[in-house]
């Protein structure tokens, strides 16, 4: 679902964003994946999301376009 970053960031989730690559990595294979739930566009392209895992349903949002952004979707 296409959404504002706004909305992304008064989202209830865990954030992700200033958590170091190798943490998100973590998350993610523990999560077996994400699923994606919305995300944010802008002038340079995605700028934010959130994402849900496989194994425990937990939402996860990153709210800057950073390397983490790319790894969860």
């Amino acid at each position: 679902m296409k959404t504002t970053l706004k909305d992304i960031k008064n989202t209830i989730a865990v954030d992700l964003t200033r958590l170091s690559t190798k943490e998100v990595y973590e998350v993610y294979h523990n999560e077996h994946g994400f699923k994606s739930v919305a995300y944010s566009i802008g002038v340079y392209g995605v700028t934010g999301a959130v994402v849900q895992g496989y194994t425990t349903n937990k939402l996860y949002k990153v709210t800057s376009r950073n390397s983490n952004l790319f790894i969860i979707l």
